[in-house]
């Protein structure tokens, strides 16, 4: 489990992914590019792999 804190509201949120678009569920603040902690720990978490945000489309095929 994941927390971002948003300097918004002050509040914080909580999220099993890392990836992805994410909104402070208070206020609605996009929290995406903030840095997120172990939501038990509290230490910030560092990812090893930058993933690529891949968009599909109909005419992908494989």
């Amino acid at each position: 489990m994941y927390r971002k804190n948003c300097d918004q509201c002050n509040r914080p949120s909580f999220s099993s992914s890392e990836y992805g678009e994410w909104l402070c569920p208070v206020c609605g603040k996009d929290l995406t590019r903030y840095p997120f902690f172990n939501a038990v720990s509290l230490e910030k978490v560092v990812r090893k792999y930058q993933w690529k945000n891949l968009g599909y489309s109909k005419d992908t095929h494989i």
